[in-house]
């Protein structure tokens, strides 16, 4: 039977990241197992064009990392020869300084850049209240919206911008059409056998044919699905990841007519993200405006139309525990996306806030929780990059949290840990450790059958607003 260095299960971005770097960079011999028929898909959190690059975040550790991956990115591109992948045109973070949101706070961004030696002027700018942001002809396009704040302050950031996320898993696909790598579609993995000391046995149902692989060190990177895979181990373990998974709505909203009220042109508009006031808390289950949006500049296909979405669900019906429902089970946020609407109309100038069905997407963000006798605040941003099992070696995973932005990084970080069962950068990820309480007893493997959030809408907002990063 053929022989693997190293075994993937999840061919999303994380795990051709990490095919990447265990193959092409260190010679490894690699197996990538995807379930679905298409890397990056509509059953995963990788489906569309954008994502958000940043390197602002409350955390310091978060913020350092984006630092050195912003490097990785450079290099990257150049070894894809694509300057696409990372289309930078700034990161605009703006609103209430005061709020604590499901993004950060906009003063500890700030203090974690200076602390990282960001130079003020060069690589970011601050402008405080009503008056400098909104006669910033630059950000005119958004601006209006702190009309509402009694004190804004507005952040930009020049390493910021869009992840173009077909790009980056081509290029991946295309760099691992190699001799020492097999891609594979359409395996479901069924068991991970790593009861021998010699091996790793996998076993996987490919396009209804049961195959066999071994391999000496295999690396988990099926996003949201996670704990399916952990129904495979042998030996059994029987605790799951505590992963909630929210269906994440967005939406295009069409350009209006040239020349554009603002003045601004949406090829060079910043990725953004606005900080608004919370509603109050209440016991009410009725659809909450959360008031946090996030969005894009204009896309290469699509110049007329920009992404703009909600950084909440409106409900906790949108929410699951553990597993993630099927594809045909994933309602729309219908009511996030008319808050969203209401949005555009009021403070978005260059756009026409009618919604188009056909414009309406979901997808999945699964994110690590701390269980609910964990007090202690969790730094881990709904991450968890470890090995399962930590008194083992052979077995890697990532989990939880939009990602997208740290691909390289994580790629690099699971191969040190596979190959190596160590990384450079292991004071970086320590607080994403799975010891850190984010684990729960389920001996059970229910399959797909759904596990609705049993969280109260409080409680539900704690912890979103406390692990929720885009």
């Amino acid at each position: 039977m053929e022989m693997y260095d190293v075994i993937i299960v999840g061919g999303g971005p994380m795990g051709l990241a990490s095919a990447y770097e265990c193959a092409v960079k260190e010679g490894k011999k690699v197996l990538v197992l995807e379930r679905f028929s298409e890397f990056a898909n509509v059953h995963s959190s990788s489906v569309g064009y954008s994502r958000q690059f940043r390197v602002s975040y409350s955390e310091k550790n978060l913020s350092d990392l984006a630092l050195k991956t912003y490097v990785m990115w450079q290099n990257l591109k150049k070894e894809m020869n694509d300057d696409s992948l990372l289309q930078l045109t700034g990161c605009l973070w703006f609103g209430d300084a005061s709020v604590e949101s499901s993004e950060g706070n906009i003063d500890l961004a700030i203090q974690n850049l200076k602390a990282l030696g960001e130079i003020e002027g060069k690589d970011y700018r601050v402008l405080e209240g009503k008056e400098a942001i909104m006669n910033s002809t630059e950000f005119a396009f958004i601006s209006r919206a702190v009309v509402e704040i009694d004190n804004p302050k507005a952040l930009f950031t020049v390493k910021g911008g869009t992840v173009n996320v077909p790009g980056l898993v081509y290029h991946y696909v295309e760099a691992l059409k190699i001799p020492n790598v097999m891609l594979i579609n359409n395996a479901r993995v069924t068991k991970i056998d790593y009861s021998d000391e010699e091996y790793v046995e996998v076993k996987a149902v490919v396009d209804g044919n049961e195959e066999t692989y071994r391999g000496n060190k295999i690396i988990l990177t099926s996003g949201a699905y996670v704990n399916e895979v952990l129904c495979t181990l042998h030996p059994p373990v029987d605790f799951r990841i505590n992963v909630i998974i929210y269906l994440w709505c967005s939406t295009y909203f069409a350009e209006k007519h040239k020349p554009l009220p603002s003045g601004t042109d949406p090829v060079t508009w910043p990725i953004w993200y606005f900080f608004g006031p919370k509603p109050k808390d209440g016991s009410t289950e009725a659809p909450k405006d959360h008031n946090d949006y996030y969005g894009f500049p204009c896309e290469p296909d699509r110049p007329q139309y920009l992404r703009v979405a909600p950084a909440y669900t409106s409900q906790k019906e949108f929410d699951f525990m553990l597993f993630p429902p099927e594809i045909n089970k994933r309602p729309l946020d219908k009511n996030a996306l008319k808050f969203t609407s209401n949005f555009v109309h009021k403070f978005m100038p260059d756009l026409d806030p009618s919604l188009k069905e056909k414009e309406e997407s979901t997808c999945i963000a699964g994110f690590a929780q701390l269980n609910e006798n964990v007090h202690e605040k969790d730094e881990g941003a709904g991450f968890v990059i470890d090995f399962l099992l930590p008194e083992s070696k052979r077995i890697v995973v990532f989990t939880g949290g939009w990602a997208m932005k740290f691909v390289p990084m994580i790629g690099k970080i699971l191969t040190d840990l596979a190959i190596r069962g160590k990384t450079e950068y292991q004071d970086l990820i320590e607080p994403m450790n799975i010891k850190r309480g984010v684990l729960v007893d389920e001996p059970d493997c229910p399959g797909n059958q759904l596990n609705p959030s049993k969280m109260n809408i409080t409680q539900k907002a704690k912890s979103f607003f406390e692990n929720f990063w885009c």
